[in-house]
C-alpha cells in the first residue's frame, strides 16, 4: 500500500514535471503553428508571383507539413529523453517508440511505464490528441487558403 507520503513525492517528482512538459510542449507547438501561420501569410504573394500559383500552392502546404511533422518528432524525442532519464526503458529507440505511440493514441501496450510512472502515459495521450488535432487544423486552414488564392 502507497503511503500519503509516497505520494506526495510521486506528484512532486513524476507527475508535476510530466504536466510541465505537456504544457511547455504545447505552449512550443503553439508557437510553431503562430509562426509558421505568420511566415506563409506574409510569404505566400512572392510565393505565388515567384513559382505561380499552380506550384506555389502545394509548396505551401508541403512546407507546412514538413514544418509540423517535425515539430511531432522533437517532441516525442523530448519525451523520450525524460524516459531515458528516468531508467523506464533500455535505450532511447525504445523510449521514442514509447512515446510515439503513446502522443498519436496508438498504445499498443507492448512497452508500458513502471509504476508510478504509469500515469504520465493519459497524459502523454492528451496531449498529444490535442496537438495532433491542433496541426491538423492548421494544415486545413494552409489547405483552404491555398485553394482560395
Amino acid at each position: 500500500m502507497i503511503t500519503f507520503r509516497e505520494r506526495c513525492h510521486h506528484l512532486w517528482t513524476i507527475y508535476l514535471p510530466g504536466v510541465i512538459v505537456a504544457v511547455g510542449l504545447f505552449s512550443i507547438h503553439t508557437l510553431v503553428i503562430y509562426q509558421t501561420a505568420k511566415f506563409l501569410a506574409s510569404g505566400a504573394p512572392d510565393l505565388t508571383d515567384l513559382l505561380g500559383r499552380g506550384v506555389a500552392e502545394p509548396v505551401m502546404i508541403i512546407v507546412s507539413f514538413l514544418i509540423l511533422f517535425i515539430t511531432h518528432l522533437a517532441e516525442a524525442a523530448v519525451w523520450a529523453g525524460l524516459f531515458m532519464r528516468s531508467g523506464q526503458f533500455k535505450d532511447f529507440g525504445e523510449c521514442m517508440y514509447f512515446a510515439g505511440t503513446s502522443l498519436t493514441a496508438l498504445g499498443y501496450g507492448d512497452l508500458v511505464l513502471q509504476p508510478p510512472w504509469r500515469g504520465l502515459g493519459p497524459i502523454m495521450a492528451t496531449n498529444g490528441i490535442l496537438m495532433f488535432g491542433c496541426s491538423t487544423a492548421f494544415l486545413f486552414v494552409v489547405i483552404q487558403h491555398a485553394w482560395s488564392i
